[in-house]
């Protein structure tokens, strides 16, 4: 019975998300999710629910290009596993606040979206497998945010993993079709890529780290072409709840110079 009713809560809230995400998605900021897992999968009806912390130094305003300081306060992510192939996932932020060096402040609803995971093909060995993901991003924030674009924006991408041993390693390509608001009836088309590795180094302790951005498709584009290169670590303070930390350092309007992200996942269900 408890177990029935955790399923039943966590897909009430991955409603929850989703509605808000339809109901107020917004600017092209993070084109990869926010909660990440690879090629893997979660058992049926299996959740993992992650709520951090993220802090960007250098980031650009989208509507000035002013340098400042970008805070993503609440950031909350779910994976919901549908089958031993498919995975939807969702993740946005309570709260962003932009900092301008000139001081001036600006403050509103973080991004959400929605994504699906599907996999073609899976290896004997998890984190072994090749599939699809797509993504989608509606309008809400206005495009006078600093953080905005109040566009939709579109996201599909092939995804690859290989298991060696201890050690997993994936990468995903895609396009990105985003709206650009400040060109009438034009659109940013943009490459993606991630390349990742997971180990870990000793009982509960795990490595984690990433090569990720995108990058236009010659044209100059309203985000520019952005890049990072993230290293961080994942301890589990117990089976289902795991603290995570990681630094990145990073080039782009969008990524700024470098951040920081920490968090807590808690994985339940089957």
């Amino acid at each position: 019975m408890l177990a029935k009713l955790r399923i039943v809560l966590a897909f009430s809230l991955f409603a929850l998300i989703a509605v808000l995400a339809f109901a107020s998605l917004a600017s092209a900021q993070d084109v990869q999710p926010l909660l990440d897992g690879g090629v893997e999968t979660l058992p049926v009806n299996g959740f993992e629910v992650y709520v951090g912390e993220e802090y960007l130094h250098g980031f650009r305003s989208i509507r000035t290009h002013e340098p400042g300081d970008l805070w993503k306060h609440g950031q909350i992510a779910l994976r919901w596993g549908v089958s031993d192939r498919v995975e939807l996932e969702a993740d946005g932020s309570a709260q962003k606040r932009f900092k301008a060096d000139s001081g001036r402040v600006d403050s509103g609803v973080g991004d959400f979206s929605i994504w699906g995971k599907f996999l073609v093909w899976k290896g004997a060995e998890p984190g072994t497998a090749i599939g699809l993901r797509f993504g989608v991003k509606m309008p809400n924030t206005p495009t006078e945010k600093d953080f905005g674009t109040n566009q939709t924006d579109y996201y599909s991408e092939i995804i690859a993993g290989r298991a060696l041993g201890k050690l997993k390693l994936w990468g995903q390509l895609g396009l990105g079709i985003l709206d650009n608001p400040y060109r009438r009836q034009s659109q940013d088309d943009i490459y993606i890529y991630t390349l990742a590795f997971s180990y870990p180094v000793k009982e509960h302790w795990t490595v984690e780290g990433d090569a990720r951005g995108f990058f236009s498709r010659g044209e100059p584009t309203l985000y520019g072409d952005n890049h990072s290169m993230r290293l961080g670590i994942s301890v589990d303070l117990r089976r289902d709840l795991a603290l995570s930390a990681s630094f990145a350092s990073s080039s782009g309007r969008l990524y700024g110079d470098w951040s920081g992200r920490v968090g807590l996942k808690y994985r339940f269900g089957r």
